[in-house]
């Protein structure tokens, strides 16, 4: 039986935070900073919690950055006021650096061709799960069930994610099926919130104009889209 993991000791955490030089903050948005709620579009920032990014992200030597599933619109209309703030949407496919006015697309040519085939396998469990929707994004495709029925969402994302598998491993074999909180997403494999984490450390450098990268680093997320981004921390911090 696997065990929880431990919870962070907060005290440690503030003086490892404070006594150290070059900082580095990932965070998901939602379940993370924001619980999960039934209707996405109101998982909305609250004021107390843009001063704290605020706060946070304008620290010396400090870079804070969201790494989320949501889409560009989403992350500009709540958090783009926050200039210091890192913004990256769809799991690292587009990014808005701390600082920047301009979102860049690091996704590179993956296509959406691909998308037809697995909408009408999304919208045919749309139709028989009550509850449930999908959302189309610029370069993934995901189908919530948080609404539908406990019972019948767990049964039918698994029917789901078999269909979408076999789907996958005849034609398609560029994508990947991820399971999120009450979701599966369809996406292309290149894109993922590893690759994006790898590259904003080695940009911390140049980007503070420092000859240092982040000493103290935070990642923290709430379900397996999440996992990808602790993967280059653990090669690149395994001492």
């Amino acid at each position: 039986m696997s065990s929880k993991p431990a919870l962070l000791d907060q005290s440690s955490v503030s003086l490892s935070f404070h006594t150290s030089h070059a900082k580095l903050l990932l965070f998901d948005w939602d379940g993370t900073l924001t619980p999960i709620v039934k209707r996405p579009a109101d998982a909305v920032p609250t004021p107390a919690t843009v001063r704290i990014l605020e706060h946070l992200s304008s620290q010396s030597l400090t870079a804070f950055w969201i790494i989320s599933g949501r889409d560009q619109t989403f992350l500009n209309d709540h958090f783009g006021s926050i200039r210091s703030l890192g913004l990256s949407a769809e799991h690292g496919a587009f990014v808005r650096r701390p600082h920047a006015t301009a979102w860049e697309d690091i996704s590179g040519s993956v296509g959406t061709a691909w998308q037809s085939v697995i909408m009408s396998i999304f919208e045919e469990f749309t139709s028989k799960t009550p509850g449930s929707w999908t959302e189309r994004k610029n370069i993934a495709i995901t189908w919530h069930y948080r609404n539908a029925t406990p019972d019948q969402g767990a049964l039918h994302s698994t029917e789901c994610k078999e269909r979408l598998l076999d789907q996958i491993s005849q034609s398609l074999t560029h994508l990947e099926v991820i399971n999120g909180k009450m979701c599966l997403e369809v996406r292309p494999r290149s894109v993922n919130k590893g690759t994006i984490v790898h590259r904003i450390v080695q940009d911390y450098e140049k980007s503070h104009g420092v000859a240092t990268s982040p000493d103290w680093v935070l990642c923290v997320g709430d379900d397996l889209t999440d996992e990808g981004a602790n993967s280059p921390l653990n090669l690149l911090y395994a001492s």
